[in-house]
């Protein structure tokens, strides 16, 4: 790891600026994520921090180091009676951050607020298939794949990326 592990502490509201910037430069690689730069919006992103809470059933972390937001990632339950026991994970480690143990910190205080909550028994992501690294963390944390879309992002002329749908049992 690059440095020290870094200080995860509950997403505000004012930070959403910040990390729509570091979405947005994340979106800038072809692949990266599916939504392109022009579409992510600042205050889509402080909407989702507000929302997202214990009364919610879902959390909204960033990951710290040296007062600088090097990552961010959240839960956020399926919204229907039969799938409200699952909640769907995103995660964004800042470009210049990735390979420094931001993710793993981030995950592993997911999982821990997963474990501990009783609405929560699946955590779900979606995963490029050519993100090799971050399938090794999601692997390393016990998520097993549940399926793949094929050719599910066009990321140029003939170009496409499948996603991975991993998830992780931590209910009873």
């Amino acid at each position: 790891m690059g440095f020290d592990v870094p200080l995860i502490r509950e997403a505000r509201p004012e930070d959403a600026p910040l990390l729509a910037a570091a979405e947005r430069a994340i979106a800038s690689v072809p692949g990266k994520l599916a939504s392109m730069p022009d579409e992510i919006v600042d205050d889509d992103l402080r909407k989702k921090i507000v929302e997202l809470d214990d009364r919610c059933g879902g959390i909204y972390l960033v990951a710290e180091h040296a007062g600088t937001v090097v990552g961010h990632a959240f839960l956020e339950p399926l919204s229907l009676d039969a799938t409200s026991h699952v909640v769907r994970l995103m995660i964004a480690v800042h470009e210049g951050h990735q390979r420094q143990g931001v993710g793993r910190a981030l995950m592993n205080s997911l999982l821990r607020w997963a474990r501990s909550n009783p609405r929560v028994e699946k955590v779900e992501l979606q995963v490029r298939s050519s993100n090799e690294p971050a399938i090794a963390l999601y692997r390393s944390l016990g998520f097993v794949e549940e399926g793949r879309k094929t050719r599910r992002l066009k990321i140029g002329p003939n170009e496409y990326l499948d996603d991975v749908y991993m998830a992780l049992w931590v209910g009873p």
